[in-house]
């Protein structure tokens, strides 16, 4: 393009010098007005060059593609995985972080900062809740004690199972906040994004506690039946001994007869259909009375504090006789089977629940030796 302007301005002054040439010259000129076709001829030119200017396509922007290098950026950026795992990092994360260690969990990495805060608990509950909640984007500002104010984003990128990490050193922002109409703003925008950020926590923080309330679950309970297991029943019997005061606790041992040949002739999974409902029937009965677990294979117990031995032993042939009348279905197979029952009182002196459940132990075998289906109290497998 500048060597077309240079074309044009030399034939314009070619012909503008022409044309006062044939002016100046006059009829001396041994060809008559020769020089003013020339500057005619260079007029022309002039005009089809400049046309061509006006209406030549301009050329094509250059679509090549670049390669953003994270080095070139002027905030700090690292990489992890879900867990928490640094997979990168740039040269000004590295910077902003004192004793930056890329073998770190971005957890223990961020420890340095959060040691700095008036609250560390919440700065520390925020990144456990980001690294639980894959799905979250979260911003933040952490006012360290040195006097720098980081900028802390955090957002997923899709479809890798990666998370970024953007810190920013905004300390020069805070300290130029002087004038209002800005100052306001910053605090409307901040208000905002603090609006946001509470509400994304409030989730994050709902969903890591429902996440915590099943582990809790599934620590306490027989993934088979869904009662307690031996563990946790154990621990709630001992409470139960702690608040016992001058009530009585009551404990019944439970076990179904000949479970061996229900597995051996009908198969293991008709045997679990059976300890399910075995379950199920004991746990009907015992309803708000008390609490029941299963002590391991097909057999279970209940503790029932400030109960009487009249309302234990009712309850415990309560069991026996709904089991023996119940029938189990598992794929095409029907059948029946009954239950042996110990029942043992739990005596003040003793500190612990275990010395109970060994009497109720004791008796329910002695149930068995007796030609099981029924139930026997701890005095009379003694007598």
């Amino acid at each position: 393009m500048a060597k077309l302007d240079l074309v044009r301005a030399v034939l314009g002054l070619v012909a503008f010098s022409l044309f006062l040439l044939d002016r100046g010259l006059g009829n001396t000129f041994p060809y008559e007005h020769l020089l003013f076709v020339i500057g005619l001829l260079a007029l022309g030119a002039l005009f089809l060059l400049t046309l061509y200017g006006i209406l030549k396509p301009a050329t094509p922007v250059s679509q090549s593609r670049f390669t953003l290098n994270p080095e070139h950026l002027p905030d700090g950026v690292v990489v992890s995985d879900v867990n928490g795992n640094i997979l990168a990092s740039n040269a000004v994360a590295r910077r902003l972080i004192t004793g930056f260690d890329e073998t770190e969990n971005i957890k223990k990495l961020f420890g340095a900062w959060h040691r700095e805060l008036a609250d560390r608990n919440q700065a520390d509950q925020v990144v456990e809740a980001v690294l639980a909640t894959p799905d979250i984007q979260f911003s933040e500002m952490l006012s360290l004690k040195d006097g720098r104010t980081i900028e802390r984003n955090t957002r997923p990128l899709e479809k890798t199972g990666a998370r970024l990490w953007f810190l920013r050193d905004i300390t020069h922002v805070q300290s130029a906040n002087h004038d209002s109409a800005m100052h306001q703003s910053m605090v409307e925008a901040d208000a905002a994004r603090t609006a946001e950020m509470a509400e994304q926590l409030y989730h994050a923080k709902a969903e890591l506690e429902a996440n915590q309330a099943e582990l809790r679950r599934l620590a306490n309970t027989d993934s088979l039946t869904g009662l307690l297991n031996r563990r946790r029943f154990t621990a709630l019997g001992e409470e139960a001994v702690s608040k016992a005061a001058d009530q009585g606790i009551w404990v019944i041992m439970m076990d179904i007869d000949h479970f061996k040949r229900i597995n051996d002739t009908y198969g293991h999974a008709a045997g679990d259909v059976a300890i399910r409902n075995f379950a199920n029937i004991i746990e009907d009965a015992v309803g708000d009375g008390g609490f029941v677990g299963r002590m391991g294979g097909e057999e279970f117990a209940a503790i029932l504090p400030g109960a009487t031995i009249d309302e234990a032993i009712r309850l415990a042939e309560k069991i026996r006789k709904t089991t023996a009348k119940s029938h189990t279905v598992s794929d095409n197979e029907k059948f029946r089977f009954t239950a042996s029952i110990g029942v043992a009182q739990w005596l003040a002196p003793e500190v612990t629940i275990e010395p109970a459940l060994d009497r109720a132990d004791q008796a329910l075998y002695s149930a068995k030796s007796y030609g099981r289906n029924r139930v026997v109290g701890f005095e009379t497998a003694s007598a």
